[in-house]
């Protein structure tokens, strides 16, 4: 069973190359000594330079012999010994005795050579190498070429000294250009034991683009599984990274991707395009056979392509494209990436920044049908920032925005689900002016009063024939801290609408803000924190007013793509109070304390709204201590006196980066949820870490996960167990240290 799990740990390691430390490997190897003063002695020969403790020139038999210190350069060559004897004409040296031979930063080292500085070949005996970035030791070698190095009987290895814990024994090996090393008859050995034997072997000596990862494990849904991941250049600036992933209840996933950046300093662009396939054997899951039917099949696969460039100082493009075989493809096989992305973008940007101004042109379109999407096809913006009208007291900004807008709801819908709303679009021009006069008042008060007018065209509106309630289907609400359904039905009014021509909507706007700041020094002397000397406290009331009248067009005589299109009276005050409680740390003014209290008051209520108040709000930032961070912010109901939401995290930090985090979000009739993670000794040879997330309102454990990584200057090897809804994951890690660790995605 041992040899079983070592013969499949280290056929990954194979892939994943060889590497050691250079600074270790470096630092083990000679150096030239200084000679002796008085008894140093050079000789110029043409191309080659020589000097040594003591030195001898046979002027007849043009040779030099040199003993003690011995150097020899030529160009960027450079050998040291303890004893040369080197001929002057045919430039053939013959050295003893503490050999380092290093051309162009690959270093040899051995007890004999015989090498010619003009051909660049030469016969070692027993020797040990460092040729970045790969540790090598054989019996015998000979550089045959100026490009290549022939080995035999060499061990090979990233671990430093006499007894590494992996290496592979090759017949011969051979290194070509200083960038490949090839190897014959090559058999790998992991903690002394061999387990494998390969004819042939190849691969880069390039550290930037050779990369690996294989995660072994079992999965209560995949079965036991095998993740790997091995990159490699493709050519200068660019990478290749490629996937054999191994289910045995879902099958083999194959994945191929190709990154690219700019290899010049600048580093103007970067990209990538990454493609997935798998047939799946079980794409159902037996327990959701009638949710997922009608959607998903056998074929799976996913198509990503990403790319951001730098045009110029001013202008950057970005793009984004992912084509899905179903709507669960990144759920199943990407966890990492589900939990960040729910529903992938496809869109291409364009931005320009000028000296006032920025303008972009933004095109966004579903390429699967089985997502709701707002399509911008496409959608030019152009803002104008804040700036002074000439000498006048006067400010102004503008905001303005132009396109083809549709909205798109799923066509492909699992078995027996409800039809989808039906689909549509507009032209839709937006153009936002206001003008500030900001003044100061008594020396204290800041009184800046705004107007404000906002036109949107429409290429169609609507008018309302009557109202139903219904049940139509939504696209699902997915964060980190729960996933539901991709989708669900919901109870919802559905109107009878009658489309009617284009149309103009007016929203004008008057305002002002009233702020002013205060504070009070409570204390000189030191605080009794580290060494926080001094202690104030700042308040800043706010008020700001909003006169918005109805407009000429109500939402629901509008196409509804974004906030945008909701837009209707307003005519309420928003109320807020900020206070600071600063010190003074390292000779930095510091904020112990920040917290943001406001509320709104409505004058007048719009539509659908019948209370007088708003939510109360917070924003609260904590940072008594270096290695204290507490955040919260939450809303609270004073009619309901219940909170609308309540988020609060509370981190404790060490400066060589371990945590304990805790943190509790609260979203009223949808999520109440505490998780915390605890992470120790990121950085030391042994590390931890746990994380678990528990539902308040079900009294269940959503999530549990725990990973143990011990790392030293040959292996890193990590274990880990996680426990999500009704699936457990386990699964062991086992990288080479000397090389970049690819992040295997455990959904795969």
């Amino acid at each position: 069973m041992k040899a079983a799990f070592l013969h499949l740990v280290a056929v990954a390691l194979l892939a994943a190359g060889l590497r050691a430390p250079a600074q270790e490997i470096r630092e083990g190897l000679p150096r030239p000594r200084p000679a002796a003063t008085n008894e140093q002695a050079s000789v110029g020969l043409e191309q080659i330079e020589v000097s040594a403790d003591q030195m001898e020139y046979f002027q007849d038999k043009n040779i030099i012999v040199g003993r003690g210190h011995v150097l020899i350069e030529r160009h960027r060559e450079r050998l040291t010994a303890d004893f040369v004897r080197v001929n002057t004409v045919t430039q053939i040296a013959e050295a003893r005795g503490n050999i380092t031979l290093d051309r162009e930063g690959a270093v040899w080292r051995g007890e004999e050579l015989t090498y010619n500085f003009r051909t660049h070949q030469g016969d070692f005996g027993a020797f040990v190498a460092f040729y970045d970035p790969i540790f090598v030791r054989a019996d015998e070698a000979k550089r045959v070429s100026a490009s290549k190095f022939v080995l035999h009987n060499a061990t090979i290895t990233t671990c430093d000294g006499d007894d590494p814990q992996f290496y592979l024994r090759a017949g011969e090996a051979h290194i070509l250009d200083g960038s490949t090393l090839q190897t014959y008859n090559t058999v790998p050995y992991l903690f002394g034991i061999p387990f494998f034997w390969l004819p042939y072997w190849q691969r880069s000596l390039d550290p930037e683009i050779v990369t690996f990862y294989f995660v072994p494990g079992y999965s209560s849904r995949m079965g036991p599984f095998a993740l790997t991941g091995y990159g490699y250049r493709v050519a200068e600036g660019v990478r290749g990274v490629s996937h054999v992933d191994v289910r045995t209840r879902r099958g083999v996933g194959l994945g191929q991707d190709v990154l690219w950046k700019d290899p010049a300093p600048a580093k103007k662009y970067e990209g990538q395009v990454r493609g997935y396939w798998m047939y799946d054997a079980d794409p159902f899951f037996k327990e959701n056979n009638e949710v997922r039917e009608g959607t998903t099949d056998h074929q799976r696969y996913r198509l990503h392509l990403q790319h951001t460039h730098t045009l110029s100082d001013r202008d950057a493009l970005m793009g984004e494209a992912n084509y899905l075989s179903d709507p669960y493809v990144i759920e199943d096989f990407f966890d990492n990436e589900f939990r960040h992305n729910v529903q992938p973008e496809n869109r291409l940007s364009l931005m320009h920044r000028g000296d006032n101004y920025a303008a972009g042109l933004l095109a966004n379109a579903r390429l699967n049908d089985f997502y709701e999407n707002i399509n911008r096809l496409p959608e030019a913006t152009l803002e104008i920032n804040q700036l002074q009208l000439g000498n006048t007291p006067f400010y102004y900004e503008s905001q303005n925005s132009a396109g083809f807008l549709q909205h798109v709801y799923p066509g492909t819908l699992p078995t027996n689900a409800p039809p989808s709303p039906a689909d549509y679009d507009a032209f839709r021009l937006d153009t936002v002016h206001t003008l500030y006069y900001p003044t100061r008042n008594f020396g204290f008060l800041n009184i800046i009063p705004r107007a404000r007018y906002e036109g949107t065209l429409y290429s169609k509106t609507y008018t309302v024939l009557n109202t139903t309630n219904v049940t139509v289907l939504t696209n699902r609400v997915i964060t980190a801290t729960g996933t539901n359904s991709l989708l669900s039905s919901t109870n919802t009014v559905l109107q009878t609408l009658r489309e009617n021509g284009g149309a103009m909507r007016h929203l004008p706007q008057l305002g002002v803000e009233l702020s002013f700041k205060a504070f009070k020094v409570l204390d000189d002397a030191p605080t009794g924190i580290g060494r926080d000397v001094g202690l104030r406290h700042v308040a800043e009331p706010y008020l700001n007013y909003t006169l918005q009248p109805a407009p000429n067009l109500e939402p629901a005589e509008l196409p509804q793509f974004d906030t945008l299109d909701t837009l209707t009276l307003q005519n309420d005050v928003q109320l807020g109070l900020r206070n600071k409680l600063q010190t003074k740390r390292r000779g930095y003014v510091h904020n112990l304390v920040d917290c943001d209290l406001y509320t709104y008051y409505r004058f007048q209520n719009p539509p659908g709204t019948t209370n007088d108040f708003s939510d109360i709000y917070t924003l609260t930032r904590l940072r008594p201590l270096d290695w204290l961070m507490v955040d919260f912010d939450a809303a609270f109901d004073p009619y309901s006196t219940e909170f609308s939401f309540f988020n609060t995290q509370l981190a404790l930090l060490d400066d060589d980066e371990s945590r304990l985090a805790v943190e509790y979000r609260y979203t009223k009739d949808h999520n109440n949820l505490l998780s915390g993670e605890l992470m120790l000794f990121p950085r030391d040879r042994w590390s931890f870490r746990a994380y678990a997330r528990y539902d308040l309102d079900n009294s269940q454990l959503q999530e549990q996960s725990y990973l143990v990584q011990h790392k030293n200057d040959c292996l890193g090897v990590g274990v880990g167990v996680r426990r999500l809804d009704n699936d457990t994951t386990l699964w062991f890690q086992i990288w080479l240290s000397a090389f970049p660790q690819l992040a295997a995605d455990l959904g795969r």
